[in-house]
């Protein structure tokens, strides 16, 4: 597909939606996808130089192209099968092409500028009018149709994955990106960090663990998530719970501990948390850290900084 017919099908989508989606019904799958890897790489770069311009790193860069490149690629597919279910369950007869190509003509406003901060939920919301649009002009049905459609193929498809993993961790946040070198080497900034609800875990102080023989993420000890000072309006901190204290006991630095809690410190750290801050009580305990993958912490690390 040459770039002037990009650019004219980019026109005819953003500005013309049901005209241009009447005049595709004959596209092929391929013609169209060749467009849908165009404007998806625009993003992905655009995307990448946005991590660059963060990090001032090139690992941040190529993580952030591949990471939206290949989520976009495969996203495009997974979703568009699921959708087609509930279109053919809604009356949609046309075939899952159809579906595809409304999918991947639609995400043009999200490819586009979807890489903006700022313009994130617009384009969102864009995206999504344009692809119920395709929906219906492709499948020639009717508006009340290809909207139930797609919102219920959507709302099942955040539910579930929601639904099944607080079962199975009993937290609804079952991860969080690594935003800092405390942790290192055990965990790496961009990393995804999987979780453990705490009244779902026992959690072993790293002196207990020494004692236990028990290891977490290639130390003793569990590394706990928590709010520091319980204060929720600062962003929480994953460090290693290294011991607990009563109240009135002596913490590092030799001042009394206000209330009993746990005593904390980053396993790349020289110093404890403490006595800077108070010791870690249960309640401000939000998650127990259990598994890290490298890297696909790196989008909400870079959205973070850029906030």
């Amino acid at each position: 597909m040459l770039m002037s017919s990009v650019v004219e099908r980019i026109r005819g989508l953003l500005f013309s939606p049901m005209k241009t989606f009447d005049a595709s019904k004959d596209d092929t799958l391929g013609n169209v996808a060749v467009y849908f890897i165009t404007i998806l790489a625009i993003c992905a770069v655009f995307s990448g130089i946005t991590g660059w311009l963060v990090f001032h790193h090139g690992v941040a860069m190529i993580v952030m192209i591949v990471f939206v490149f290949v989520l976009g690629i495969l996203g495009v597919f997974i979703v568009g099968l699921w959708i087609h279910i509930w279109v053919y369950l809604f009356g949609g007869r046309k075939g899952v092409t159809q579906t595809l190509k409304a999918l991947m003509y639609g995400a043009t406003p999200n490819c586009l500028l979807g890489w903006i901060p700022i313009a994130g939920i617009f384009t969102v919301l864009w995206t999504l009018v344009l692809q119920i649009v395709g929906i219906r002009q492709l499948h020639e049905l009717s508006t009340r149709r290809a909207v139930l459609a797609v919102i219920l193929a959507m709302v099942l498809a955040v539910s579930i994955p929601l639904t099944v993993p607080y079962a199975a961790t009993g937290t609804w946040r079952i991860g969080f990106a690594m935003e800092s070198q405390s942790m290192e080497p055990n965990m790496q900034v961009g990393d995804l960090i999987f979780v453990q609800a705490p009244h779902r875990a026992n959690i072993v102080t790293y002196e207990e663990g020494k004692l236990l023989d028990y290891k977490s993420l290639n130390n003793y000890g569990d590394v706990i998530i928590y709010h520091p000072n319980g204060l929720h309006s600062v962003r929480p901190i994953i460090h290693r719970a290294m011991y607990w204290v009563e109240m009135g006991e002596e913490m590092p630095g030799g001042k009394p501990a206000l209330h009993a809690g746990y005593i904390t410190k980053g396993d790349n750290n020289s110093g404890y948390d403490q006595p800077n801050l108070q010791p870690v009580k249960p309640e401000w305990v939000i998650a127990v850290a259990k598994e890290r993958v490298p890297y696909l912490g790196y989008p909400s690390v870079i959205l973070n900084n850029i906030e």
